[in-house]
């Protein structure tokens, strides 16, 4: 299950999947960054952020992922109990259109880049395609009650109504 497309999360899928002989899933919203990263503009509102934003920028056209088509198209709502996971799809758009986040159990929840942890505080991500959506998929999160967050960047941390 990948949050979402950008490369550092989604660059070795394709050969994951081929030597482990499983399937790829993703959100459809994201299809267009398989192809190109830059297919969504990213933004950045503080200088952290720009910083990592130039940078993956760089990476971005320097490093293109190896093409890989999703066998599964997840959605909001989807139960992967089919596949041996215990685990709910939620749609958490904003940091890219098709982020998504999977909440396992009713104890934990993995965000990907919806929120990051990079700084001994949760925050919402540095880099947003739609600041808006970021700022709700984040409410979002922290109405679901606490929760163990495995965060696509940092340590996980208990959600104790952390997230405003």
């Amino acid at each position: 299950v990948l949050t979402h497309a950008h490369f550092d999360h989604a660059e070795n899928a394709a050969v994951l999947s081929d030597r482990l002989g499983i399937p790829i899933a993703m959100a459809e919203a994201d299809r267009g960054l398989i192809a190109s990263n830059a297919a969504q503009q990213l933004y950045a509102a503080t200088l952290p952020g720009k910083i990592v934003l130039s940078a993956s920028l760089k990476e971005f056209s320097a490093r293109p992922m190896d093409a890989f088509r999703p066998d599964i198209w997840l959605e909001e709502g989807d139960e992967l109990l089919e596949y041996g996971i215990d685990g709910k799809i939620l749609a958490l758009p904003g940091h890219t259109d098709g982020s998504i986040g999977l909440d396992v159990g009713g104890k934990d929840l993995i965000v990907g880049d919806a929120l990051m942890n990079m700084f001994h505080r949760p925050t919402v991500s540095l880099l947003y395609h739609d600041r808006e959506q970021m700022l709700e998929s984040a409410k979002r999160i922290g109405e679901l009650g606490e929760r163990t967050v495995y965060f696509g960047h940092g340590k996980p941390k208990k959600n104790r109504q952390w997230v405003k």
